[in-house]
């Protein structure tokens, strides 16, 4: 019993694999933010482990129950949280990269052989984060790991080494239908209408959907975000060089992925204008905003729409390519002034 929500290929891609005795000594699991990626890691350990030893998780045996805590003697986690415990908050903020210290915990931890399960399992979270130095330890890990450990990495893209790629089984998430992550929310007991709102916000990404209905908080703010986006092609190109100022301060102290979510939210209005102009509404993110989208679509062409989400999705690039940011940013709010 995985108890996951979709993913059902790759559950059943893990189970044959433990059954058949022909599981990997190391995993890259993929995808993007909120997949589920995260808790496919934590019960593949648990299948591994499990007291059943079925190659499905029971989650019931203390074994389990025990990975499942977080507290088992032969399970290592690690990633961006962990390497910034202990540290101050600014300086936590500004962490950008898995560094070599982390991999090097892991290294010693996996010369001891298991304590009590079957096997050691590594699970490193972020491993896109990994930098140079970090990356070729690991790589030298990947190279000899001892017969009783598994590592998984768990990382937001495939952009790592290739050598640390090709040494892994890869397991590239994909997003959930529109339809599932709705039945799910609902089975949460959230509203049929609030539901199927989430649910197109969330562009198959389940666990970002349940973390919205956990933080409800967290949709008015996006409301916010998204009207002051739209608020940017009216209120003058002063008002938008004062938010990319904003956001170029955000992004220099440390808050990246804040910034990347504002632009994710604006390409995303962007593509939800195209489909509306183009006649195919079926597909918008924003629902709830039918009629405001209808209504700007007709005074704009196609190709302007499109040519403004491909410049939105153009900083973004620029900012991982380390863009300036205060430069990369103001380009854009410029040419959404142009765009009115």
């Amino acid at each position: 019993m995985w108890n996951i929500i979709g993913h059902e290929w790759a559950t059943k891609q893990l189970e044959q694999s433990i059954a058949n005795n022909t599981d990997s000594h190391a995993y890259l699991f993929s995808g993007m933010a909120g997949i589920g990626k995260a808790l496919l890691a934590l019960r593949f350990a648990q299948a591994l482990n499990c007291d059943e030893a079925t190659g499905t998780p029971c989650l019931t045996c203390r074994t389990c129950r025990r990975i499942e805590r977080g507290n088992h003697p032969d399970l290592r986690i690690a990633g961006m949280a962990s390497q910034a415990v202990g540290l101050k908050a600014e300086d936590a903020a500004r962490q950008k990269e898995l560094k070599i210290g982390t991999v090097r915990e892991w290294q010693r931890d996996i010369t001891l052989r298991p304590y009590e399960a079957r096997r050691r399992i590594f699970i490193l979270h972020d491993a896109e984060r990994l930098n140079e130095e970090a990356s070729n330890a690991m790589l030298k890990t990947l190279e000899e790991p001892p017969p009783y450990a598994t590592l998984i990495l768990v990382a937001n893209s495939t952009e790592l080494l290739p050598t640390i790629v090709s040494r892994c089984r890869v397991l590239r998430l994909r997003p959930l239908p529109r339809r599932q992550v709705a039945e799910a929310l609902a089975a949460h007991n959230v509203k049929p209408d609030d539901a199927a709102m989430l649910a197109a916000w969330s562009g198959g990404r389940i666990g970002w959907a349940l973390q919205l209905v956990a933080q409800p908080e967290a949709v008015a703010r996006r409301d916010e975000q998204l009207d002051a986006l739209l608020a940017l092609q009216s209120d003058g190109i002063s008002a938008g060089m004062r938010w990319a100022e904003q956001r170029a301060k955000e992004y220099r102290s440390g808050e990246q992925e804040s910034v990347f979510a504002w632009l994710e939210l604006w390409q995303g209005w962007w593509r939800d204008l195209l489909l509306t102009a183009a006649g195919c509404p079926d597909g918008i993110v924003n629902i709830d905003r039918r009629d405001q989208l209808v209504q700007l679509a007709r005074g704009q062409s196609l190709a302007q729409i499109h040519a403004m989400a491909m410049r939105i999705g153009q900083a973004a690039q620029q900012l991982r390519e380390n863009g300036n940011p205060q430069l990369v940013l103001e380009h854009v709010v410029l040419q959404v002034a142009t765009a009115r």
